[in-house]
Order: structure tokens, then sequence, then C-alpha cells
């Protein structure tokens, strides 16, 4: 899985490295950006839900397809577990700035300079920070992640 992610960003950047003056090809980065993060994002939860599965089967693929953007982002934003640990509070952070810039790339009207470079080079290097990180979580940040992505609380 991490080769796929990591072949995401290095496409991303080698479009704009051989674009750099090109609005689509920053656009495609920072969505393609966080893209890659979601997905390192799912390939975490779905392995934590289903350890030693096969990564083939139609259980993975439930698993991993469970996370919605929208529930994401508010998960990171509401007062819980996922604030209560700086590892995870940060990588929310991160995701949801590569998620808003995602958002305003993919559905801005057409319009010149929409994203500097530097600004790209910048998501790209969250994207790759967020990957790292989610690589990096202890078994309980993995498992606290796990639970309240896929699973949303309930109202009292």
């Amino acid at each position: 899985m991490a080769s796929m992610v990591d072949l995401m960003l290095d496409q991303a950047e080698a479009l704009v490295e051989q674009n750099s003056r090109s609005g689509t090809a920053k656009r495609r980065a920072v969505s393609s950006a966080y893209y890659a993060a979601f997905h390192a994002l799912m390939w975490l939860c779905a392995s934590e839900m289903l350890p030693g599965g096969d990564t083939n089967s139609a259980d993975f693929e439930r698993v991993y397809r469970g996370i919605d953007h929208g529930p994401m982002k508010n998960a990171f934003q509401t007062n819980g577990p996922l604030k209560q640990t700086i590892a995870l509070r940060d990588i929310g952070t991160d995701l949801i700035q590569l998620q808003e810039a995602r958002m305003i790339a993919d559905y801005s009207p057409p319009r010149s300079n929409l994203f500097e470079l530097a600004a790209v080079k910048e998501h790209l290097d969250r994207a790759r920070s967020v990957v790292s990180r989610l690589e990096g979580l202890t078994g309980p940040d993995r498992q606290t992640l796990a639970v309240h992505l896929l699973f949303q609380a309930r109202r009292k």
C-alpha cells in the first residue's frame, strides 16, 4: 500500500516539476497530495481493524472504504480522543488543511495562479509528513484513530 501512496506523491511532484507554470498541474498535484494521505489513512484503519487479513478481500475493501471525507473532518474537529493525543491532533490538522486545499483545487473555477508553486510544494511535503507520521503511530494510537474514524459516536 505504501508504494501506491508514494507513487501518487511522486507523480504529483513530477507533474509540478515538469509543468511548474501550469495552473492545472498545480491543481492536480494539490488534489493528489490529499488523496495520497487519505489512502494512507484508509489503509491504516483497514489494517488495524483486520490485522493480517486478506487485503484483496471484500471485507478489507469494505473497511478501507468505510471512511468518508466529511465525517473524517468532523472526527478530527470534535473534542474527543483524536484531539487528546498530540500525534493524532497534528495529523488531523494537516489532513484538514490538505482536504481544504483539495476542495479549492477540485472545485474552483478556472483562474490563473490559484496556487503558487511554493504552496503546492508545501502541500506535497505536508502529505508526505502525514503518511510518515501515520506509519509511525503507536499501536494504541492506530487503534484509537481507526475506531473514531470508522465509527461515529452516538448522541446520548
